[in-house]
């Protein structure tokens, strides 16, 4: 602190001056020299944080969730300590398996578009992992707002910012459907039907935000996911609806399946697609990361394999079945205020025999699958 010569009394007035980089200033002219400690060490307090949110090049929203977290350790053991991330999560969000790690947590909701434009400041890539999923009717609002309004913030955020990458989490979900049957890829077309469903349309209309962005000069790439399963013993925020229903299914209190099937897709596989997309992957393109596609007869077949399993005989749900256990899913939903795993569009999805290939992810991002025993057995 430096007296102010002049009239005024040097005992009482005086003026702090904080640099950083010798390229910015702060100058506090106060009257009190308890108030001049006090100006002082919150101006001082700014811009430690301000440095660092500027040392964390990294950022990444849905953190604390199944994928989010599980790419904040892969990031972690790629870095080896060579930078820290930035870590957004809303203030509801519990953060304590982030304890001890090298990261910066940023208490901020996608929703808040002001909050993520402080939020991004300084970084150099955003990994968007936020999102909603819900296959009940009641929760079409609430999908749109979360999955499409919060990546419209999001790419905002990145532009303001002049982020130079964002890595997007969509889903499976947002890929097309063939009329044919056959393996569905990034360039199939989004069907009709598809509209209908409200997760579906909701992650399509998701990576039409990301293509806005591309459109304004951001680098977007789309990393597309199957039925995520799997646990990492090492992430304790490894935690998922799949894999309770899967435990379900091999301690025999679920024999029912659906006629359908779909792709599936170990967890840590999605986070080494993040940061392969991270680092290789194509601007404007997306990437679907499925390791195994199986029919649930396949499915619950296969987890009457395993040792240990508890399960008996299994039946096939017929189309009346499915329809009033989809009405009791809806119903549910609606008195409790939260999704159903069990609901109209779920069960009809479940009920078509859907196939995705991974042919691009494999040949541009240079990616393996795990076998599916490997994965059921870290969930059994």
């Amino acid at each position: 602190m430096m007296p102010v010569g002049g009239r005024a009394d040097n005992r009482n007035c005086c003026l702090t001056k904080i640099e950083e980089n010798n390229t910015r200033e702060i100058l506090i002219f106060v009257n009190s020299g308890s108030l001049a400690v006090v100006y002082t060490v919150t101006a001082w307090l700014f811009f430690f944080i301000q440095r660092l949110m500027l040392n964390s090049s990294i950022v990444i929203t849905g953190a604390t969730g199944y994928i989010g977290s599980q790419i904040v350790l892969a990031l972690l053991s790629r870095l080896s300590g060579g930078g820290r991330l930035r870590v957004i999560a809303r203030n509801s969000s519990d953060c304590s398996f982030l304890e001890g790690l090298p990261v910066d947590i940023v208490r901020a909701d996608i929703m808040d578009s002001l909050a993520l434009l402080d939020a991004f400041r300084g970084a150099d890539t955003v990994f968007h992992c936020a999102g909603f999923i819900s296959y009940t009717r009641s929760s079409r609002r609430a999908l749109y707002e979360a999955n499409v309004v919060g990546t419209r913030n999001v790419v905002n955020a990145c532009l303001y910012n002049n982020i130079r990458r964002l890595v997007l989490t969509s889903s499976i979900a947002a890929i097309g459907a063939s009329e044919d049957g056959s393996p569905a890829n990034e360039s199939t077309t989004f069907q009709e039907w598809q509209r209908r469903n409200g997760y579906m349309e909701a992650k399509h209309l998701t990576e039409l935000e990301g293509l806005r962005g591309v459109a304004e000069g951001l680098e977007v790439v789309m990393v597309n996911p199957g039925v995520v399963i799997g646990v990492d013993r090492q992430n304790p925020a490894s935690l998922s609806s799949s894999n309770e229903v899967l435990r379900l299914i091999y301690e025999g209190k679920l024999p029912f399946f659906p006629s359908g099937g779909t792709g599936f897709v170990d967890v840590r596989d999605v986070a080494d697609a993040h940061l392969a997309a991270w680092e290789k992957g194509r601007t404007g393109e997306r990437y679907v990361v499925v390791g195994r596609n199986l029919s649930f007869r396949e499915l619950f077949g296969t987890i009457r394999t395993l040792a240990g399993s508890s399960m008996g005989r299994a039946f096939m749900v017929p189309g009346a079945v499915g329809l009033l256990a989809g009405f009791g899913g809806e119903l549910w939903s609606m008195l409790s205020s939260r999704p159903s795993f069990i609901s109209l569009e779920s069960i009809r999805i479940a009920s078509r025999l859907l196939a995705y290939t991974s042919t691009r992810s494999e040949q541009e991002l240079g990616l393996s699958y795990r076998e599916l025993s490997e994965t059921l057995k870290t969930i059994l």
